[in-house]
């Protein structure tokens, strides 16, 4: 799925760029694999992909 895809569907379900920052954090930190995300919404996203949201919220 695309970043603008997937952002779009995020943004239908209520998730914030708070959100997607605080998750790139805890991965970043914690190193979490795709299906240990702090938040559900990202379950089986890499962090690469959600990187690829933040970049696409606001297009």
């Amino acid at each position: 799925m695309r970043g603008y895809e997937a952002a779009k569907i995020l943004k239908d379900q209520g998730i914030t760029l708070d959100e997607v920052n605080e998750e790139i954090a805890y991965r970043k930190e914690t190193n979490a694999f795709s299906n240990q995300p702090k938040n559900e919404a990202f379950m089986n996203m890499t962090l690469n992909e959600v990187l690829r949201i933040k970049e696409m919220w606001d297009v």
